[in-house]
């Protein structure tokens, strides 16, 4: 950042002293802080980036070692110039980053496992397929067991029939299915 120099005034330079130089920015801070605030929050519209923008501000002429004479317009005019820039930057930094809201009907990828997903429904397609071969009365009670989760009973008084012809009718079930699910063989356990 260049500076002309009127900008180079009473403020300590290069080899002063640090407590000079922390004086005049506290000066410079206390003359003109106010309505670099107000200047950036009318850029903004939100007074957390406008406190957060001045700061940045504020910063950079720090970083400068540029020592204007704090009470001079034209040093109000260059730090204006300073902290509409740095908003200008922040409303450019805002267009980029805009966000769009989610649908919240779709599961974001972070709240399933996909493929833990993909294998339940290529398992629970498998296992309709399968339940589509059994009789229209063995299937109906394998629905309600497995995917309605009622009891034995209380398919029994769903159906209006006897306990014992629901137990028969998820026996057979079982029977036929086996056929169309290869034997698994678990793992002995060991000691």
């Amino acid at each position: 950042m260049q500076q002309s120099d009127n900008h180079q005034s009473s403020a300590p330079r290069g080899d002063k002293s640090s407590a000079s130089r922390l004086a005049w920015f506290d000066s410079l801070y206390a003359a003109h802080h106010r309505r670099a605030f107000g200047l950036a929050l009318s850029f903004l519209g939100n007074p957390r980036d406008a406190e957060d923008t001045v700061q940045e501000a504020f910063l950079s002429i720090w970083r400068s070692q540029a020592c204007p004479d704090p009470s001079g317009e034209s040093t109000l005019s260059w730090l204006l110039a300073i902290v509409r820039n740095r908003s200008i930057d922040v409303l450019r930094s805002r267009k980029r980053k805009e966000t769009y809201p989610l649908d919240p009907d779709v599961d974001t990828a972070d709240s399933i496992d996909v493929p833990i997903e993909v294998e339940r429904r290529t398992a629970q397609r498998h296992a309709h397929r399968i339940l589509e071969r059994l009789p229209v009365e063995q299937r109906r009670v394998m629905e309600l067991v497995y995917f309605e989760g009622l009891t034995h009973a209380e398919i029994a008084e769903h159906l209006n029939l006897p306990l014992g012809t629901v137990k028969s009718r998820i026996r057979l079930a079982l029977e036929h299915l086996r056929l169309y699910f290869p034997a698994r063989e678990d793992p002995p356990i060991s000691a």
